[in-house]
């Protein structure tokens, strides 16, 4: 039994949709090639596997390891390349500022700041658009996430209409002669030759990389930029795969909802994708911030998922997901961090209180339950892996199941200077833990992390590199695009004017009068 692992914690979090009594004290897992053995009691575990190895001192929380559901690799945030968080249509010509880092640098600097603080699998939300330099970067950006340890959904992503400013064709015509030439490329292009280059490389990706232990899903990166022939495609490639998932950016603004609305003749956006199929459990919606009560009746009806993004909502001024609406109406709502989290690093425990506070305040019904840690965390783990793609299989500490876990000091929570011992372990996490309180991460059986040390990755060297890179500047041809679409920020704002229109919120968080 020496190739057996035994993590210990004062506490065994098993699964959380059971609430505490899925709590076992004194608890333990035994993992065995790659999986969940057996759990039980340290005690029972130890006498049953005298040769195990033992991680743990009995005084951590053991839990299921966080899932990132939602999420683009690009291993450092915009603040800290450079570039302010704004309105989502701002900041996609305020973006072109940022350095474009090497694929094996930012998807290890993503790697390493997840593991760092209990999140074990990510979903590495790409956009591959640039023909054969695209292909590149998705295989060495997936090469370095294995390499990592972390277990990994990966998804490229496409757009195949206007990559300026939604109604491009009508943009252009608001636009002076010296400008409109050059910005024409970014609204007419070669769609075929794109689209076929999109599904070339899924396939190849797929055929690669597709198995138990990693996933690799479709995603039109945003409804709004995708036609219907292209979507009908998606739709298509995913029947003919058996059903994999499709994850695509939904209502992120008013102004994409405007647009629906007026692309397709009155309908809302949630209607006109319910009509080409793709309007169900397998498909997750990234943010679905804009959406209507219908939407959201549809939604939980067809059981689709959304991933939620509380921090990135806040830094790209977005508004707020109505999560309480849809975790009752039967939406999968699931946790992406989005490169965004409210610390600025990436920091999964945080972004989980940040999501725990922030739908606690869905009505002023003082008989209205709120979300506690067990909902929470079920949004951070087992709703996040169903819409990764490891459904049944991550998410849970279940004989069976891969062996994603971490063991969380409590120490500074529970001593800080001290907290009631009869306080529900759970609770104390997602009330007051932090990511540095990760002391042990294991995936799939492998210790990636150990005493808050990373074991897979040259942290050091790795800081260097990204380092070294970043001090070099913009390429010269980098900051004169950048400095193009500049010139254009005042013609889209004025061409987004009035799109806002009059919103009716979800949630009533003061009064005017």
């Amino acid at each position: 039994m020496s190739d057996t692992l035994i993590l210990r914690g004062s506490h065994l979090l098993t699964d959380p949709r059971l609430k505490s009594k899925g709590l076992i004290e004194g608890g333990a897992i035994a993992i065995r090639d790659g999986l969940v053995a057996e759990t039980g009691t340290f005690a029972a575990l130890a006498a049953k596997y005298p040769a195990a190895k033992v991680l743990g001192d009995g005084t951590q929380l053991l839990l299921p390891g966080l899932v990132d559901a939602h999420s683009h690799g690009r291993g450092m945030s915009p603040i800290q390349k450079g570039v302010f968080n704004d309105f989502l249509e701002n900041c996609l010509l305020d973006w072109a500022y940022m350095p474009l880092l090497p694929p094996e640098l930012t998807a290890g600097v993503c790697a390493w700041r997840h593991l760092r603080s209990g999140c074990t699998t990510l979903h590495h939300n790409g956009f591959d658009d640039d023909g054969p330099e695209g292909a590149r970067r998705a295989h060495v950006a997936i090469k370095t996430y294995l390499d990592s340890g972390i277990r990994l959904a990966f998804s490229p992503g496409l757009r195949d209409e206007s990559k300026l400013v939604m109604g491009g064709d009508g943009f252009l015509e608001t636009l002076p002669a010296d400008l409109r030439a050059p910005a024409s490329k970014m609204v007419k292009f070669d769609r075929d030759a794109l689209v076929e280059g999109y599904f070339e490389l899924f396939e190849d990706l797929h055929s690669k990389y597709e198995g138990s232990d990693t996933k690799i899903l479709l995603a039109p990166c945003w409804a709004h930029g995708a036609s219907e022939d292209f979507l009908k495609r998606v739709r298509d490639t995913s029947d003919a795969h058996g059903g994999t998932l499709v994850h695509m950016h939904l209502l992120q603004s008013p102004v994409q909802k405007t647009w629906g609305l007026r692309r397709n003749n009155g309908r809302p956006t949630v209607q006109w994708l319910h009509e080409l199929g793709l309007m169900d459990r397998r498909m997750a919606f990234g943010h679905a911030i804009w959406v209507t009560e219908e939407d959201i009746e549809l939604m939980g009806r067809q059981q689709v998922t959304v991933t939620t993004h509380p921090s990135c909502n806040f830094h790209m001024r977005n508004g707020i997901t109505p999560v309480m609406p849809m975790r009752a109406a039967g939406v999968n709502v699931a946790m992406g961090l989005d490169d965004k989290t409210i610390n600025d690093d990436e920091d999964a425990v945080m972004e989980l209180r940040m999501m725990h506070k922030v739908h606690r305040l869905s009505t002023f019904d003082l008989d209205e339950p709120t979300m506690d840690a067990y909902d929470a965390l079920e949004t951070a783990t087992l709703n996040g892996a169903r819409a990764s793609g490891f459904e049944g299989k991550v998410g849970a500490l279940l004989p069976g199941w891969k062996a994603d876990a971490i063991l969380v000091d409590m120490g500074r929570t529970s001593r800080d200077p001290w907290i009631d011992p009869a306080f529900d372990p759970v609770e104390a996490f997602v009330h007051r833990a932090m990511g540095s309180d990760v002391h042990t991460v294991v995936v799939g059986g492998k210790v990636c992390v150990e005493d808050h040390q990373l074991k897979t990755i040259d942290v050091p060297a790795l800081s260097r590199e990204v380092q070294k890179f970043c001090a070099k500047g913009l390429p010269p041809e980098h900051r004169a695009r950048a400095d193009f679409l500049q010139k254009l920020k005042p013609y889209m704002r004025q061409w987004y004017k009035g799109w806002e229109g009059t919103q009716v919120p979800f949630y009533g968080v003061n009064s005017r009068i």
